[in-house]
């Protein structure tokens, strides 16, 4: 399955026009908008499994406290906390505007995993997705930066995005943006089947528009950053270096000095700045859950 064709359908002109360059409305001609509907949301929620943190309520500023939504229960003759109780969900929703957030959902449903493990080996890139669900006529989130890239899948509804530029250098946080974002590179409304880009710290925001509830699935694409290449480094270095953990003169300390450094100088000999870079990605993979 080429995951990725059905998220941006020109793979070609998306490498070339807009990845990591320029946000972009996509038009694949076979949408995976098939894998979560809005009717299944529905039957999750229904079915009494979904579970704080995989499941949460916020607000543009705020999160709902998850004592406001769960119900504890009593389960082989002790209570557990934090599954999500269905009506006091809606209640929210239809009460203070809710949204709706289901956080990765590539970890406990298989269709959506299957999506993002596709979409990871073909970008060699840790995958995740989360679900979003907002009332008409709400903004979800405030305007923000993401570390990721992301693909964001409009399933049901619709919802008005308007994204600005990305970060004028490496010296940025994911987070909420107080400042002046510059000006609106793309004002659009996604559509059902229709797929939003945007670039990793590009500021961004979005609200629902028209009579009915928005529905889209983010895809968020993860890059490694400085302390990810720190990590691997690390290990790197630690990994076959036969040095005894606390030697007990002088002379067998500055032995192990010298057999670190020389360790050191042969690891660093072979390794590439871009096999650095190819072993931080893949260790951020290897932490996603299998497919099926």
């Amino acid at each position: 399955m080429d995951w990725l064709k059905r998220c941006v359908r020109d793979e070609q002109e998306f490498f070339a026009m807009h990845w990591r360059r320029a946000p972009a409305v996509l038009r694949p001609d076979d949408p995976p908008v098939d894998l979560l509907d809005t009717a299944e949301l529905d039957g999750l929620l229904d079915a009494g499994l979904l579970k704080v943190p995989y499941i949460g309520l916020v607000h543009e500023d705020s999160h709902v406290p998850a004592e406001r939504f769960c119900t504890p229960r009593v389960v082989l003759g002790e209570v557990v906390e934090d599954y999500a109780d269905a009506e006091l969900v809606r209640r929210l929703v239809d009460d203070e505007r809710a949204t709706v957030l289901l956080r990765y959902v590539d970890q406990w449903h298989q269709g959506v995993r299957a999506l993002t493990t596709g979409l990871a080996e073909q970008l060699g890139r840790q995958v995740e997705a989360f679900c979003f669900r907002t009332p008409a006529g709400t903004q979800g989130r405030p305007l923000h930066r993401d570390d990721a890239d992301v693909l964001a899948i409009q399933i049901g509804g619709e919802k008005r995005w308007r994204v600005h530029a990305g970060p004028a250098d490496g010296n940025w946080e994911p987070a909420r943006e107080d400042g002046d974002p510059g000006e609106v590179l793309l004002e659009t409304v996604l559509r059902p089947g229709e797929v939003l880009y945007v670039p990793r710290g590009f500021a961004h925001h979005a609200d629902a528009v028209g009579d009915a509830p928005s529905v889209h699935l983010s895809l968020t694409v993860r890059e490694a950053g400085t302390a990810n290449l720190y990590a691997l480094l690390q290990a790197l270095l630690a990994d076959g270096a036969a040095i005894p953990g606390r030697p007990l003169d002088d002379e067998a300390l500055t032995d192990a000095a010298e057999a670190l450094i020389g360790h050191t100088r042969r690891t660093l000999a072979t390794l590439t700045p871009e096999a650095l870079v190819a072993h931080a990605r893949a260790a951020m993979r290897a932490t996603m859950p299998a497919a099926a």
